[in-house]
């Protein structure tokens, strides 16, 4: 923890005598709603104009000793508690009255705040009280209760709940930014009655972050409500959908005295057991037909302050976490997976970083993506048996969060362990070896509150360290050392309704001169191409840096009308990847976007309508136009809750500095991106939603994708998710190999070699939530994915700055299919390998046949059942299914649905077996 320290102490030296911006977003995931006759007179104690304000009640001043949760609202404290109503809509009708009655009171102890809804209804039986696991969104009436116990104007802890008693817990922070995987440890109970439902929350102030003090405080408070059969959603504090911001529209609540620091220790040992059954080789003295083991860890939670957390893991389990879909990746670039540690995506707000206030943005890299700490480890062992781990053994990590005054704080450490693997080669013995070394990760945020929440500035340092000495192989293979730091801001003016943002930061990564040209030569950046004219290979350099900026103007605000526009400038040596993720380095890029939304219109056909415009340029440090796009969005919303959306793109004929993967420049033809779908109303037992996407160029080439969402709820504990895709492309730029030949003079001595490739793919989530209670749920969910991918025309770049290609066979050379015995070449109609003559003088060449289908499928179970608050039960069952038909095949690129989704069915077949057990101990 020495170093985060140091980095938290330098970013308070960076930020602390600065004055300048903050920023936001929106409220609770989706619009919430009420019931009941509803009184058009504003709260008790509401000033006029200003926002509605409540007096909390306390336990130890009322004639009731406690509260018992169990959704009666029966106890004296509740009847003499003064009365939030008053309520107005956000929709369909913004600003008018609620349609029906909310009663809502609140009183506290030492030790909790309880919340009391009474939610009226003239028609019981128009009441939805459907039942989920929690935390998941579903469509039912629902009662929410947000806290700003910060004072901030910013951040909310929000509780809700549905009739049928299923909870749902968040976090908001920036004023508008959500994050779904927070979880505290509270308690409702709720009832039905033939007058509407009634919701009792329990919420533990060790749950909640404030400023403990013995005399009076006043917190922010919002209180809503979702009524589905007539898709209204009811604010207490009005907020209407113009709103700039969430938590800064809230009410006050007052008078709470004599908070004092909860303890607030938390500890939450697990202990698991797994058995994984895998396919494999008889042989392989690694194998093992069943393989069992244990694991034991904990998770600790300890409150430093009334406001500020440690978190912290040891050896922390993920067997419960679900497997990411198979895919197919033919680009040079990584795929970006979501994280679903819950260790990592818990709490993760406070370290976001490099978010401008904008509606369209590019190229703006991720600085903090927790997926590299326990990533697979990186070096290869060669032999006839191997046995590598999948990922790295993630010793312990802690996070230290929470508010000190008007600074919001984030310190991350996790340590990774030395990795070992194991192989053997022939005969010989096993022989054991490091495939990954010890790893320290570090990342500090701070950010600075003005103006209640409206200026906002902080700043970032991340830092990776690597114990390279473990092994010499090291050296040459990965960073010994890679650090980030930034500082970033928000400023919101005009009465909340514009606001100008901005991020500056800076890369540095250390290295052997073979792993920095590396990384000089990685698709980010491509120095080594031979028309570059801003950047050139340094093999000698130990070290590279840049710069990251990126400023943005935004209308954030307005009944009808928003927008914006935002620069971004990245240098070429700038590179976040060793702690987070990036696609591009060395571009220059400008986006802009403009929205007109009208959220109650006039006719009664329509519940409100949007139309979106928005483009975007960027270039290369050497002036090339890269990237180009004008187009627009919209979507339309009927009374019954469906309606269509759609959208076109033009896309400008430009320069591809990335196309020969280090190669020359070429350039890309003008294309077309169109989209149009509908969707239904998502409040009826069937629902769904589809559309067709495609691009079309002026090469011919095109991607046509038909997509769709079913969702049936069969009852009110029962839901079935269906996610179609289907696929079809082809392109005549697919990379396929570079060949050094001095005869191709036209490209400087190098053959870039292509292929037209046509591709079918298919893929069909289907997802199954069961919900037995609030407390014991069962999830199914299953991918099959199939891909077909067929390569012709083999081909060659023609000349740079162009869009040319020679087809071997009918613009140059020859070409014959066939096969190498005894390594000579042999035609045949039927072969897996190709012969080039260039037909230019050139050297005779081969191709490997490209062709080949892929199939997979994945799919995992989970039952949860929580035995005691935060403390639960986990059967785990996940199974992987995985095959091809590879290019040595007649059959390979061919797609035949039937034949690709029985033989998924039939691959071997890896099941993983999981028990788990958390206990929670705390307060």
């Amino acid at each position: 923890m020495l170093f985060a320290t140091r980095c938290l102490v330098l970013l308070f030296a960076l930020v602390a005598p600065m004055v300048v911006a903050g920023g936001s977003l929106a409220l609770a995931s989706e619009p919430l709603a009420l019931a009941g006759e509803q009184s058009t007179d504003p709260p008790d104690g509401t000033p006029r104009g200003g926002p509605p304000e409540l007096s909390a009640v306390s336990l130890a001043e009322a004639t009731t000793a406690s509260i018992a949760i169990d959704g009666q609202l029966d106890e004296d404290a509740w009847t003499g508690a003064p009365v939030a109503t008053g309520f107005t809509q956000r929709q369909p009708e913004p600003g008018d009255p609620a349609t029906e009655r909310t009663e809502v009171r609140v009183l506290y102890d030492a030790n909790a705040i309880y919340v009391g809804f009474r939610c009226y209804l003239r028609d019981p039986s128009t009441l939805i009280s459907r039942m989920a696991r929690r935390d998941d969104f579903i469509q039912s009436d629902l009662a929410l209760v947000a806290f700003d116990s910060y004072d901030d104007g910013r951040t909310a802890f929000v509780f809700a709940v549905t009739p049928a008693g299923s909870p749902r817990d968040f976090l908001i922070y920036n004023d508008v930014e959500e994050d779904t995987s927070w979880d505290a440890v509270w308690d409702v109970a709720t009832s039905i009655d033939d007058t509407g439902w009634t919701a009792e929350f329990r919420i533990p102030l060790s749950q909640l972050r404030f400023r403990a003090d013995e005399g009076a405080q006043d917190w922010g408070i919002q209180f809503a409500r979702e009524i589905v059969h007539n898709g209204e959603s009811d604010f207490w504090a009005p907020f209407p959908p113009d709103a700039s911001g969430t938590v800064s529209s809230f009410g006050r609540l007052l008078d709470l005295r004599g908070l004092r620091a909860p303890r607030r220790l938390e500890v939450m040992p697990y202990v698991a057991s797994k058995l994984e059954r895998v396919p494999g080789d008889a042989a392989d003295p690694f194998y093992s037909e069943n393989d069992l083991g244990a694991n034991v860890g904990a998770d600790l939670r300890y409150g430093l302050t009334s406001d500020l957390t440690l978190t912290a893991t040891l050896n922390p389990d993920f067997g419960q976490v679900e497997a990411d879909p198979a895919v197919v990746n033919l680009s040079q670039f990584e795929n970006f997976f979501e994280e679903r540690r819950p260790f990592f995506v818990e709490g993760v707000d406070i370290f976001q970083f490099g978010n401008t206030r904008t509606f369209n943005v590019d190229f703006r890299p991720t600085f903090f993506y927790s997926r590299r700490i326990g990533r697979p480890p990186r070096r290869s062992l060669d032999g006839d048996f191997v046995d590598v781990p999948g990922e790295t053994t993630i010793a312990g990590a802690a996070k230290l969060s929470g508010k000190i005054g008007g600074w919001s704080v984030g310190v991350l450490e996790a340590v990774t362990t030395r990795e070992y693997g194991q192989h053997v080669v022939g005969d010989g013995p096993i022989e054991r070896a490091i495939v990954e070394p010890w790893a320290n990760y570090a990342v500090g945020r701070v950010k600075r509150d003005f103006r209640g929440g409206q200026t906002v500035v902080g700043g970032l340092v991340t830092a990776a360290n690597r114990r390279l000495a473990d092994d010499p192989a090291f050296e040459d293979l990965m960073p010994s050392s890679a650090y980030v730091g930034g500082l970033d801001f928000e400023h919101q003016f005009g009465d909340q309704t514009y606001a100008v943002s901005g991020v500056g930061a800076f890369s540095r990564v250390n290295g052997s001169a073979s792993v920095i040209t590396d990384l000089q030569r990685a698709p980010q950046r491509y120095f080594q191409r031979p028309d570059n004219a801003s950047s050139s290979v340094d093999s000698s350099a130990t070290s590279l840096s840049g710069y990251y900026g990126q400023l943005s103007l935004a209308k954030i605000r307005g009944e009808h009308l928003t927008g914006s526009l935002t620069y971004t400038d990245i240098a070429p040596g700038f590179d976040v990847n060793d702690l987070g993720f990036q696609f591009r380095a060395g571009v220059r890029a400008l986006s802009y976007a403009g929205s007109y939304q009208d959220n109650d219109p006039a006719s009664d056909l329509l519940n409100r309508w949007r139309v979106n415009v928005f483009g975007g340029g960027g270039w290369n440090r050497d002036g090339d136009r890269i990237n180009g796009y004008l187009g627009t969005f919209s979507n339309v919303q009927f009374s019954g809750r469906w309606g269509f959306f759609g959208n076109a793109i033009l896309i400008p004929a430009g320069t591809s500095d990335r196309l020969t993967r280090g190669g020359p420049t070429a350039t890309y033809p003008v294309g077309v991106r169109t989209l149009i779908g509908m969707f239904s109303d998502f409040r009826k037992p069937l629902a769904f939603e589809g559309g067709f996407n495609q691009r079309v160029d002026a090469a011919n080439e095109y991607d046509r994708y038909a997509f769709g969402t079913v969702v049936w709820r069969p009852n009110t504990t029962v839901s079935v998710e269906l996610n179609p895709e289907l696929g079809w492309e082809f392109d005549i730029d697919q990379y396929v190999d570079t060949q050094d030949d001095a005869a191709m003079t036209a490209t400087g001595g190098t053959r870039y070699l292509f292929a037209d490739v046509t591709s079918q793919n298919v893929s069909l989530g289907m997802r199954l939530n069961w919900t037995f209670s609030p407390t014991l749920t069962l999830q199914f969910f299953a991918r099959p994915f199939i891909a077909a991918y067929r390569y012709e025309n083999y081909k060659q770049f023609a000349e740079p700055g162009t869009y040319d290609f020679d087809v071997f066979g009918q613009d140059t050379g020859t070409i014959t299919r066939g096969q190498v015995e005894d390594g000579t070449f042999v035609a045949n109609a039927e072969g897996d390998t190709f012969e080039v003559d260039p037909g230019d003088g050139g050297e005779t060449f081969r191709i490997d046949r490209q062709d080949f289908t892929f199939r997979s499928l994945r799919g995992n179970a989970v039952l949860r059942w929580e035995y005691r608050p935060a403390s639960a039960i986990f059967l785990v069952w996940q199974q992987q299914r995985a095959g091809s038909i590879g290019s040595d095949q007649l059959d390979a690129g061919t797609f035949s649905f039937g034949r690709d989704l029985g033989d998924a069915f039939r691959d071997e077949v890896e099941n993983v077996f999981l028990l788990k057990a958390t206990y929670w101990i705390g307060s």
